[in-house]
């Protein structure tokens, strides 16, 4: 049932969410196309100036030519006119001109007629060919004022998209890694319900079943065996006594009682009392300054940090020994959380934390593979406020500190009236692992 509904919220997940850099790759491939297409428009710029210059310089041979075919159109005009003067004095005069010098003159006013025809339609020609440049000119120069603008318009949006919308992306991609880091802790509750049930299930639920089955026992072995029947109500009580150590285990798994009915400092106290006794790590424990109240939801998330960092401890430090200490100060309440065992390279971590990050979304069934942890604490230490700073050098070990602000003012009547002695305390230390 549990894996059908994490199946179901992974594919959830695979339709709404976005994998990790995704957008970066989308916004890089834009900005290439972008980048394309301006070098485009920057060849369109330049075929069409260099198309502009030449329509320029044609324009310019017309007009020269226009002017050289007037001229021609009007000389051949006036002398049209002596011609045509010339034959109608030749023509008024048959008897003095010889039939030789009448068809000379014919022909003189038809040569200097088909000239003029030439010329003046030449200068039509060359008037549409002008007015056609001039329209592709106006043309050209509309077209090369847009390329302008369409060039200043894609730098501006190159611009825009390699500053401001990279930052935005960032920010969203920041957004989408605290999205999955709340979604991981919703998964992580939901894992640890169902521990919880197992644990309770294989725990305490057979043991009071076998209980039972004792009681039965002894009713019958009373009259029988009245021995036999104190022996067996012993062991019974041993029995409901190992019982209930599981249960307190479990409850103070779920929430520590010491919490709500000691206070923070004796919480993590009690915690590092049963995990040397568990034999899980050995860890020091030092308090400074008056103690005083937090919230509780902020105690809480204190407790948990604490918690993952010892548990980390017990999984990849190598060593067993650690060091807890708190200090309440007036303006924060810093807690350190250190060992000397195997550290870790940070930047190395970052990149297996985005690579588990990368493979999380790709199959969100797949189980963590160790590095959630940090990023649990640092999801809690960003819901309350605090501020958490994780150091660590390979073969020099870890150092986890927390600091949350106390934004509560200092009640000297209400405070804790017990003050800690300065120095570690060290839990007791039981069997060796």
């Amino acid at each position: 049932m549990n894996k059908a509904k994490d199946k179901g919220s992974g594919q959830q997940a695979d339709v709404g969410g976005m994998r990790q850099g995704s957008l970066r790759h989308i916004l890089n491939n834009t900005i290439e196309g972008i980048e394309t297409s301006k070098a485009q428009i920057f060849e369109i710029y330049e075929a069409v100036n260099s198309e502009l210059d030449e329509a320029r310089k044609r324009l310019s041979e017309v007009r020269a030519e226009i002017q050289i075919t007037i001229a021609d159109v009007d000389r051949l005009s006036g002398e049209e006119q002596k011609e045509k003067q010339n034959l109608v004095k030749v023509s008024g005069n048959f008897t003095t001109y010889s039939e030789a010098e009448i068809r000379a003159c014919y022909e003189q006013v038809t040569n200097v007629q088909i000239a003029l025809g030439y010329a003046r339609e030449h200068e039509n020609k060359l008037r549409e060919e002008r007015d056609k440049l001039e329209r592709r000119l106006r043309g050209l120069n509309r077209m090369l004022q847009q390329a302008e603008h369409l060039a200043l318009a894609v730098g501006s949006v190159l611009s825009y998209l390699s500053t401001q919308l990279t930052g935005v992306v960032w920010k969203i991609e920041t957004v989408q890694q605290k999205q999955f880091v709340g979604a991981r802790i919703i998964k992580a509750q939901e894992d640890e319900r169902y521990r919880i049930s197992r644990d309770l299930h294989d725990g305490p639920a057979q043991d009071m079943a076998h209980l039972m089955l004792q009681t039965s026992v002894i009713e019958k072995l009373i009259d029988l065996d009245p021995a036999e029947a104190k022996k067996t109500a012993v062991e019974l009580r041993h029995g409901i006594g190992d019982c209930l150590r599981d249960v307190r285990q479990v409850i103070f798994d779920m929430r520590p009682m010491a919490l709500d009915d000691l206070g923070l400092t004796a919480a993590i106290q009690q915690l590092i009392s049963k995990m040397a006794a568990r034999e899980i790590v050995y860890a020091t424990f030092g308090v400074d300054g008056r103690e005083y109240d937090v919230p509780k939801h902020v105690g809480i998330a204190i407790f948990r940090i604490v918690q993952e960092a010892l548990n980390n401890i017990a999984a990849h430090s190598g060593t067993d020994q650690a060091s807890v200490r708190m200090l309440y100060a007036e303006q924060a309440l810093s807690v350190l959380i250190e060992d000397f065992g195997n550290g870790f390279d940070p930047d190395a971590q970052e990149e297996k934390a985005k690579a588990e990050i990368e493979a999380e979304e790709r199959d969100p069934l797949e189980e963590p593979r160790g590095h959630f942890g940090m990023l649990g604490m640092k999801e809690r230490a960003r819901i309350i406020g605090a501020e958490i700073l994780i150091k660590s050098v390979p073969g020099k070990g870890t150092r986890v500190h927390l600091r949350v602000p106390n934004r509560t003012p200092r009640d000297e009547g209400s405070g804790r009236a017990a003050s800690r002695k300065k120095g570690a305390k060290t839990a007791p230390r039981k069997g060796r692992r």
